[in-house]
């Protein structure tokens, strides 16, 4: 009788020879970008050694396949133009891909400041029309807690809203002032 294979179970496939999975990891990376965690664990999945891995791995980043800043600036531009994100969660999120602390600053310190401020101004005014709240305080809350979940930090959210008031008026007065 048929069965249904499950979506989750992963598959580990017997081990492959070294030269095919150099070319199938090539192949990999050549189609997007990624960060040598990423391929270390697809590696593994293919049934690569962790010695084959480190081997393989060091091949793609001697021959230019992949490339830890490459990457992260590549990661950071997306997250914040396309995905919305805030600096603090992608930070994270570049942590948990084991990338060096030092090459996710630099990345996210390339990232054009005008543009990522323009982002967070365009953000909570998409946010402050979907917004109800009965008082001020409520209303604050709200947004503080939504841009906190994007990973915003507090300082660049009140940077962003002290010159939102500079430039329209007709935003409540009573909601800036605590910023």
């Amino acid at each position: 009788m048929w069965q249904r294979k499950n979506p989750n179970s992963k598959k580990i496939n017997r081990p492959a020879e070294p030269e095919t999975l150099r070319f199938k990891a090539a192949a990999y990376c050549s189609a997007a970008e990624h960060c040598r965690f990423e391929v270390q664990t697809k590696l593994e999945q293919w049934g690569a050694s962790s010695s084959l891995a480190e081997e393989i791995l060091d091949w793609l980043e001697d021959e230019n396949y992949i490339s830890e800043t490459r990457y992260c600036e590549a990661f950071v531009s997306d997250k914040i133009r396309f995905q919305g994100w805030g600096k603090q969660k992608i930070q994270m999120a570049l942590r948990q891909k084991r990338i060096a602390s030092d090459v996710i600053s630099d990345a996210l310190d390339s990232f054009p400041e005008e543009e990522y401020f323009a982002r967070l101004a365009e953000i909570i005014e998409a946010k402050s029309r979907s917004l109800s709240a009965e008082t001020t305080y409520q209303y604050k809350q709200k947004m503080l807690r939504f841009l906190a979940s994007r990973g915003f930090s507090y300082s660049d959210v009140s940077a962003v809203l002290s010159s939102l008031v500079d430039e329209d008026d007709s935003v409540d007065d009573d909601f800036t002032s605590s910023y």
